[in-house]
């Protein structure tokens, strides 16, 4: 049994698996977080420039 559990915690489709979806939740969390400003809720970052 514990073989089986190991078997599978190392699998690299899993691995690759796991890092896909916790990297498009950071991303959709950063999107949903600044993404839906318009233009006018915020100053620029190159305005001064």
């Amino acid at each position: 049994m514990f073989a089986k559990f190991k078997a599978f915690i190392v699998n690299q489709k899993l691995k690759w698996f796991g890092r896909f979806v916790y990297y498009l939740l950071i991303l959709l969390l950063l999107f949903f977080m600044y993404g839906f400003n318009d233009a006018s809720a915020g100053s620029y970052i190159y305005n001064d420039f």
